[in-house]
């Protein structure tokens, strides 16, 4: 691409099995007003990422985790406009169009709609339980009462340089786009959502133990910056003391998982997710109960690094 690209699509990618697939679907983006440029960072041990005039491949020298790969990808953009999309996501063939057509209306970060696949129980039960938010429902709005997320969204680059890159401290795949948003949102920026701007989550979570151990890194990865942007979350008192939390966890989990289907009920054609996603809320609360101990924090301390865990995508 040379210095007429316009946009510039980011794919952080650690092995991921559909890397491939993802690159065929950004190749087919139709609708656009400008040329724009495909970036991979990370390591592909299947040999699923073949470069083209278009695609550019950032092999890395080792693992990096997914606000490293972002990074990375950010520097070496040339467009004025940057697309995120994770490397288990396919995008529909007007996704970019139809994000750029509401960046173009004023707002300088936008998300899209994430869709599941029901091919396999345990992928579709951890796709309702963490991605419900972003399950097309409703007109395009903006994202007051949720957040949008890196596997689906365009930014401007100069938003970016602005309000800084992705912390580079949280291990894997999760917490570092939370972070990002929440700082973006500190900045007074709204977040747009367009349902329509569409892909198809498919991630390798497809077992139970899977399911539930992606509850446990999130909870992990997000207390902490639940604590430090606590008046713009309206974190509940509950999630600053560990024994409260460990003993409420079952209505924690009963409640939060009712509230998924009850005020997103085109979900309600997943009902029999129901034990699964609630298994996953009590696991998240356990978690996030033994990091708050871990992090020994008062609801004015400062975010703590959260613990290790190894990458997810």
């Amino acid at each position: 691409m040379d210095r007429a690209t316009r946009y510039s699509v980011v794919v952080p990618n650690l092995h991921s099995p559909r890397i491939g697939d993802v690159l065929d679907a950004l190749e087919r983006q139709a609708g656009l007003d400008g040329a724009y440029e495909v970036i991979v960072v990370g390591r592909d041990r299947h040999g699923l990422v073949r470069e083209t005039e278009r695609v550019r491949f950032l092999r890395s020298e080792r693992d990096l985790n997914a606000g490293e790969a972002r990074n990375r990808g950010i520097e070496a953009a040339r467009g004025e406009v940057i697309f995120f999309l994770d490397a288990d996501c396919i995008p529909d063939e007007d996704w970019m169009a139809r994000l750029l057509r509401c960046y173009r209306e004023g707002y300088p970060i936008v998300g899209g709609g994430v869709t599941f696949s029901d091919r396999n129980f345990w992928t579709l039960c951890d796709n309702v339980s963490h991605f419900y938010g972003l399950y097309p429902n409703g007109r395009p709005r903006l994202a007051v009462d949720f957040n949008i997320h890196t596997a689906n969204m365009c930014v401007s680059k100069a938003l970016l340089v602005k309000v800084g890159k992705f912390s580079e401290r949280f291990p894997g795949a999760a917490g570092e786009d939370f972070d990002l948003i929440m700082r973006i949102r500190e900045g007074g920026y709204g977040l747009y959502f367009e349902p329509s701007a569409l892909v198809t989550h498919r991630p390798e979570r497809n077992s139970f133990r899977s399911v539930l151990r992606h509850s446990a890194i999130w909870a992990r990865q997000s207390i902490g910056i639940r604590h430090r942007y606590a008046a713009l979350l309206k974190t509940p008192r509950v999630l600053y003391h560990p024994l409260p939390l460990l003993f409420l966890s079952p209505m924690i989990a009963v409640w939060v998982s009712a509230r998924i289907f009850l005020l997103h009920p085109r979900l309600l054609r997943y009902w029999y997710t129901f034990p699964v996603v609630l298994l996953s809320k009590i696991v998240w609360c356990l978690a996030a109960a033994s990091e708050l101990r871990n992090m020994s924090v008062q609801p004015a301390a400062k975010d703590v690094a959260p613990r290790g865990a190894p990458s997810r995508r």
